[in-house]
């Protein structure tokens, strides 16, 4: 029988800092601090060795799928030149951690510049607009140079970038004009004629797969949706850790008995099974939540559907879309 592909989308991925503490609209607390929906602060740094361990739990168990970094991360500094308050040794550190555990696991995007304020190409500062807003209103010809500065900034740490992620719905107003700018950006930086990009999800249609969203002047676009919902994010807001908590996820995605839950639902439903998560939804605010329910739940899904699924980074995919 053949296998369905199954995959993991990872956004967010920021170097030694916390997203979450860096929002654009964090919570606050009455002395100005970013806090958790239950009041408690929000840890402005996620640890190298919390990396290593989802890195651990990667090769554990063969998950593969596309594993984004925001180059100029929320505007604290960017991946070439250091990350503010953080030597740039631990940056390095990062880096080299990531090339050479994931590699073999994941393909890797930018998630545009900086998932926070649009940056101003030509002075180097930042814009009063997100970057989802500022977008809603451009064309290829500003869009390419955007994206291909992000592109040019992770190739510029060795890191070769097959696909874009949005941050927020960048682009989706102008959907034509950022396939096109993608596919162009991918050309000048990388000399690639094929890539993928992720931008919308469905959670409830049935045969959700990847489709090719662009073919023009020798380029190719695939479009990776996301088709699991990122059950983990309650987690950056609740400091329950217990058993019957992490359980209950655990089931939300699979249940012990392989017969319920969203990677069932899905497959069952004739989609391929993405699921989407983010970097602070796995780190759960210091916690770790969201990596011990990530681990137990790939560990049913690859016991409990081994014989129905198999791993594929994004590229993978979009390859096997244009063969089918």
């Amino acid at each position: 029988m053949k296998k369905t592909p199954i995959s993991l989308t990872v956004d967010d991925g920021c170097p030694l800092i916390h997203r979450m503490y860096h929002s654009l609209w964090p919570k606050r607390d009455a002395e100005g601090r970013p806090v958790t929906a239950e009041g408690n602060l929000v840890v402005p740094d996620v640890p190298n060795s919390f990396l290593v361990r989802f890195c651990d739990i990667v090769e554990k168990h063969g998950i593969k799928g596309n594993y984004s970094i925001i180059p100029m991360p929320t505007e604290q500094g960017d991946i070439v030149n250091g990350i503010g308050g953080h030597d740039m040794s631990a940056l390095k550190e990062w880096l080299s951690i990531v090339k050479e555990r994931l590699t073999p696991y994941f393909d890797f995007c930018p998630e545009i510049i900086t998932h926070g304020h649009a940056l101003d190409l030509e002075t180097g500062t930042f814009t009063d607009l997100d970057e989802e807003t500022w977008a809603s209103t451009k064309d290829r010809s500003v869009l390419t140079p955007y994206i291909q500065r992000a592109l040019e900034m992770l190739k510029a740490v060795g890191i070769d970038a097959n696909g874009v992620t949005s941050p927020w719905s960048f682009g989706i107003h102008v959907e034509e004009e950022y396939q096109a700018s993608i596919a162009e950006a991918q050309r000048r930086v990388y000399e690639r004629s094929f890539s993928w990009y992720f931008l919308r999800s469905d959670r409830e249609s049935p045969n959700v797969k990847p489709w090719v969203a662009l073919q023009e002047d020798g380029k190719t676009l695939v479009h990776i949706p996301g088709t699991i919902e990122d059950k983990l994010w309650q987690t950056n807001d609740c400091s329950r850790t217990d058993e019957a908590y992490v359980n209950e996820i655990v089931d939300s995605l699979i249940t012990a008995d392989g017969k319920g839950g969203a990677f069932v639902e899905r497959l069952n439903a004739g989609s391929w099974p993405i699921l989407v998560t983010h970097w602070q939804s796995l780190f759960s605010n210091g916690l770790e939540t969201g990596l011990t329910i990530l681990d137990r739940a790939i560990e049913r899904v690859n016991r409990l559907l081994g014989d129905r699924v198999e791993w594929m980074s994004s590229m993978e995919m979009a390859r096997l879309v244009c063969e089918e």
